[in-house]
């Protein structure tokens, strides 16, 4: 006999609430529009997008971005002064940003950019950045914590180690062996 199934039961899982947020600072509304179906495709990442320098530094004040992608030319400032705005609050210090631009530039290294993603971006190419970028804090917790937990890494630990056993060497038949009774072994 079949089983039915409510619809309360929660048979079709629902998709996860957003759990890490993203602050895009674009004005033109086409590149809004590009991003946001970008980010349709990783909905565990809350897009949160400001048109200018003035509401990025209102907006990175309450969601608290793990992510920064500015567009260079915005109608207030430039992206890269804004970057430096950003960087005075102490929870976006380390947070990694790409310049997100149609200039012609190369590199924005000096100016706290951690990359420069090219307008008209590329689908594919952009979410595997994304994903990477923001994969980094995670990678560097992990290997934190192994460190943390080594024994190696702990003094009081390291103190009480033992030392490894010895690497055993040929046994003296083999050295004093005639070299043709090692060739023919061979």
């Amino acid at each position: 006999m079949p089983t039915f199934i409510d619809a309360q039961d929660n048979a079709f899982p629902t998709q996860a609430a957003p759990t890490r947020t993203v602050l895009y600072v674009e004005d033109h509304p086409v590149n809004v529009l590009v991003m946001q179906a970008l980010f349709a495709k990783r909905p565990e990442l809350k897009l949160v997008v400001a048109l200018d320098g003035g509401e990025a530094l209102t907006l990175a004040s309450e969601e608290r971005p793990e992510l920064l992608l500015l567009d260079l030319c915005l109608p207030d400032c430039h992206g890269a002064d804004l970057l430096q705005r950003l960087r005075q609050m102490a929870h976006l210090r380390d947070v990694p940003a790409v310049a997100v631009t149609a200039e012609t530039v190369t590199d924005l290294t000096a100016q706290g950019f951690r990359e420069i993603w090219h307008k008209p971006m590329d689908m594919r190419s952009t979410l595997m950045r994304l994903d990477w970028i923001l994969a980094q804090p995670e990678i560097e917790r992990m290997h934190a914590a192994a460190s943390a937990s080594a024994t190696w890494a702990n003094p009081q630990r390291a103190a009480h180690r033992q030392a490894p056993a010895p690497i055993p060497f040929p046994t003296s038949q083999v050295a004093d062996a005639p070299l043709d009774v090692l060739t023919e072994a061979a």
